[in-house]
């Protein structure tokens, strides 16, 4: 067996330069950078002329942004395919989508409105919810904001009208109860479901949970909604939103503001700069740059590892805001941010499957077999940690390493967090990488949980839940991409993509079966087609085009493409099969406790009763393969016989990931 090289970290590109002199509007962002300079930034763009926030103008006649979605960022709007270009052909990633869909739908919108409606001071006979949702929560609501997005990802990939419908009354409804903003006591354009007095709390430093957390999740929603179905309500109810946070964060001094910071704001910052794009109204990135937090970010943008003790899903969202921040204003500082945080994450604190943290939060660097718990991964940070590898990606679109990092993540945890025996698809909290580990409800919030279930309909609404709805939602989003000579095959999954003029369809059992089927189903264009050769590949990739064993193969330079350029058209296929072999990975604090991966899969044992919390001495010699389709492996760890499958495929059941070998 080869020993894998572990989860790569990246290389810094370029820093960004600042602006010249003879500033724009939007330039002044540049210039003047961040951190203490960012109130001074915000006020050159406010004084050159922008509208107050107390009169937002009405939203009637902005355009979309010509092309591409917002959240893709400034090369994703040309790199990215949209959802409704990539269908899902049958495969675990369909069934997943499939099963949430049938979620999303299955949640009651009166029971996902009670709490706005009773804070607006309407009656509501709907049956609360439970878990982080219930009546005494500060911050029910948040479901509904992630249900807004899940809704429109699923209507832009699947064109499912139900989902259009739904998401289309939750709209009506919000955007109804924020005209009753003034009415209700709050200020205008306040949107919640729960009271604005929560803010004057954060605001005097008293103990609060998140607040504008929340508002970020309606907002994203609601941009999703516009962005992806055509609501133009969406996008009327995500501006007066907006201008409210514009107006609350603008009466607070640097000090204030960053006092404020000290609470978790999720991904605020990226709504408005995706607002921002869309409406081209630069107050909204104005009001983005004062939640700059300037004690997390500073030491990032020099580089410096400060993330042990930080709380990972409270970090990852503030980097990604910082990539849509450098897009939008070219500040190399927030480039440096994202890109440091990402090499520092990937290189030095992922365990094997790519997740990041125990108990939630960043440990030491480099440690890994002794923070080995099942509370390790919790998914919401690896749903956040592949939305800003995206982001980045598509500006380094030849970094196969950052897809690597991906596949990783995305193959062994984000596929492996839904219950493949549940119809409406539960996701776990964390995906536990101790000894006996076992996927089931979050033991620190649900101490009495069922252990046989991951989540339940109604009493277990947490922000993993949440984040769940969306990432099974959006599986086609990052399988290909495009550029003007052509389209990138970036992951392995069944499914059918248009593009270019081509209707190009990828069937493939991978990662059971390591031969990649690529067939033009219809169309004829002259154009470049790009295959990820990963770094796990155990030889040289066999590829055949109609039957032709090809022996001098193009490359996109020496950078882990299969490049061919050609006049595809209808029939012709090209097949590519990526050789695997079974590796290890130590963990870099123990070396001789190690993780067994075969290609991307990251393997583990599985057990009928707990096997005990200490980690088991594997005798490598014994490990063989025992089938191919689906993987199985066959070792034997404590003088026992052990089963081992992908960890994405552990359900209901003990698995043990990291071994004593040694």
């Amino acid at each position: 067996m080869n020993k894998a090289g572990g989860v790569p970290s990246g290389k810094n590109a370029p820093s960004g330069k600042n602006a010249p002199s003879g500033l724009s509007r939007r330039q002044a962002l540049t210039a003047l950078g961040v951190g203490a300079g960012a109130l001074i930034a915000e006020q050159a763009l406010v004084a050159d002329g922008i509208p107050s926030a107390a009169s937002p103008p009405a939203s009637a006649g902005i355009a979309p942004i010509p092309s591409g979605y917002a959240p893709d960022g400034t090369s994703g709007r040309a790199a990215a395919l949209p959802l409704s270009a990539v269908q899902l052909l049958d495969s675990p990633f369909r069934q997943n989508q499939v099963r949430n869909t049938s979620y999303l739908l299955f949640l009651d919108p009166e029971r996902m409105l009670r709490s706005f409606r009773r804070n607006y001071g309407l009656t509501s006979t709907a049956e609360p919810l439970g878990g982080w949702e219930n009546p005494q929560s500060e911050i029910r609501g948040h479901m509904t904001g992630h249900l807004l997005s899940g809704l429109a990802l699923t209507y832009a990939n699947t064109s499912d009208d139900a989902a259009l419908t739904r998401g289309r009354y939750l709209v009506s409804q919000l955007a109804m109860l924020q005209a009753r903003a003034t009415a209700a006591g709050f200020h205008p354009g306040y949107l919640s479901a729960f009271p604005e007095v929560y803010f004057d709390w954060l605001e005097q430093g008293k103990p609060v949970w998140s607040p504008y957390y929340m508002i970020h999740k309606y907002l994203a929603g609601m941009i999703d909604q516009y962005q992806l179905t055509g609501d133009d309500q969406a996008l009327d109810v995500a501006m007066k939103l907006a201008d409210w946070v514009g107006w609350r964060t603008g009466r607070l001094t640097y000090q204030e503001m960053q006092m404020v910071l000290q609470y978790e704001f999720g991904g605020l910052p990226e709504a408005l700069a995706n607002l921002y794009t869309i409406t081209g109204q630069e107050r909204y990135l104005a009001t983005a740059q004062r939640f700059y937090h300037a004690v997390v970010l500073d030491p990032l943008a020099d580089g410096l590892d400060i993330l042990p003790g930080l709380q990972a899903n409270v970090t990852t969202p503030k980097i990604i805001a910082c990539v849509r921040m450098w897009e939008e204003t070219g500040s190399g500082k927030y480039h440096d941010i994202a890109q440091n945080f990402w090499d520092i994450v990937t290189g030095h604190h992922v365990y094997v499957i790519g997740g990041v943290g125990n108990f939630e939060h960043f440990q030491a660097p480099d440690v890994v077999a002794a923070q080995l718990s099942n509370f390790t991964c919790e998914n919401c940070v690896s749903y956040n940690m592949l939305k800003l590898t995206r982001l980045l990606h598509f500006h380094q679109p030849d970094r196969v390493d950052m897809l690597d990092y991906y596949e990783r993540t995305l193959f062994n945890q984000m596929l492996g967090e839904q219950d493949p025996t549940s119809p409406h698809g539960y996701n776990c909290y964390y995906t536990g990488l101790s000894s006996g580990a076992f996927k089931r409800q979050p033991l620190n919030y649900f101490p009495q949980g069922n252990p046989g279930v991951y989540a339940t309909d109604w009493d277990t609404f947490t922000c993993d839940t949440a984040t769940g709805l969306e990432t099974q939602a959006k599986f086609a989003d990052t399988i290909y991409s495009r550029d003007a000579d052509g389209i990138y095959v970036k992951l392995f999954i069944p499914s059918r993509v248009r593009s270019q003029g081509l209707v190009l369809e990828q069937a493939t059992g991978f990662p059971d079966d390591p031969v990649i089927r690529l067939s033009v189903a219809a169309g004829a264009a002259t154009l470049t087609l790009r295959v990820r050769v990963p770094k796990w590949v155990a030889g040289p990739p066999i590829v055949r085009l109609n039957g032709t064993l090809l022996r001098s193969l193009p490359r996109a330079g020496s950078t882990g493409w299969i490049a061919l350029r050609r006049r595809w058209q209808t029939g012709d296929l090209l097949e590519v099969t990526l050789p695997m072999e079974l590796a290890v990975e130590p963990a870099p604090d123990h070396p001789t406790v190690q993780a067994l991966i075969y290609g991307p899969v990251v393997l583990s044992g599985v057990f009928g009763s707990d096997p005990g919390s200490l980690t088991p001495q594997l005798e490598m010699a014994s490990i063989h393969q025992t089938a191919a389709q689906p993987i199985t492996f066959e070792g034997v760890a404590d003088r026992k016989p052990v089963k081992m499958i992908p960890i994405a495929r552990a359900a209901h059941e003990y698995y043990t990931t990291y071994w004593q070998t040694a």
